[in-house]
């Protein structure tokens, strides 16, 4: 016989194919100042301590009935996981690949109510790994819905259920060597100046998730005066022409 909330659950995916559009998505991800990540998107880090190097999240549910959430750590590279700190309505300290968080069988999900983040507050990922000091540690996370017993619910057509997250940690990046979006920044004087070999749409925000600059990053050199913003950390949203996002965090001090 099969278990009514299993039942129930399977009836609300079901449901929900109908309710949204063609590739919607169950859940999404964002930031705990409310910016949303996108899926797949590389967050980058040069610091090892904590919070700079922490990389926090809210988990939504863009469904119209709970739903229960796992992470599991998809892949890694340049490290064996043992100095990541993942919590997920626990803390573990210490990882392994290949496995799904939280891992209490008995309550292997965290549930989220409908338009809902999740309870816990303060969930993040965050490594004091330095690894070898030439090599990029990285990190792949998938976050999915899952059955009453923790298993995936396998994405419909319609209704995608699951969302990855990278987390990087560079240790030969700073502020000055930002290579992923093909070119250089740097901030003195009251202004941040970028040399960039691409063209972007720059999306500045502050850790409340307000949007405060919006800027075209044209081929060359691109200032933005950062003396009207107190110093403070910001995040840097570079937007290619093909829409593929590249989130940076920094610092101005």
């Amino acid at each position: 016989m099969i278990n009514s909330r299993i039942f129930l659950f399977i009836t609300l995916v079901l449901t929900n194919i109908f309710v949204y559009s063609q590739n919607e998505y169950a859940l999404s991800v964002e930031s705990p100042e409310g910016v949303e990540y996108t899926d797949n998107q590389t967050i980058e880090f040069s610091e090892l301590t904590y919070p700079e190097a922490s990389l926090g999240f809210l988990v939504r549910n863009l469904t119209s009935g709970v739903i229960g959430v796992r992470i599991e750590v998809e892949s890694m590279e340049g490290t064996d996981g043992s100095l990541m700190e993942l919590c997920f309505g626990l803390c573990y300290s210490g990882i392994t690949a290949g496995t799904s968080y939280p891992d209490n069988n008995a309550q292997p999900n965290v549930d989220i109510n409908p338009g809902e983040t999740q309870a816990t507050t303060g969930d993040h990922f965050f490594n004091s790994d330095p690894g070898n000091g030439t090599s990029l540690i990285e990190y792949t996370f998938k976050f999915y819905i899952a059955d009453e017993e923790g298993n995936p619910v396998v994405s419909q057509a319609e209704l995608i259920t699951e969302f990855r997250l990278n987390y990087v940690y560079n240790s030969t990046m700073s502020i000055d060597d930002f290579n992923q979006i093909e070119g250089t920044i740097s901030h003195s004087n009251g202004r941040l100046k970028i040399h960039s070999e691409k063209q972007y749409q720059l999306n500045i925000y502050d850790v409340r998730g307000s949007l405060i600059i919006e800027k075209n990053i044209e081929i060359g050199d691109n200032y933005i005066n950062s003396s009207i913003i107190p110093n403070h950390m910001y995040f840097l949203n570079f937007i290619q022409e093909n829409g593929t996002s590249i989130f940076k965090k920094i610092i101005l001090n």
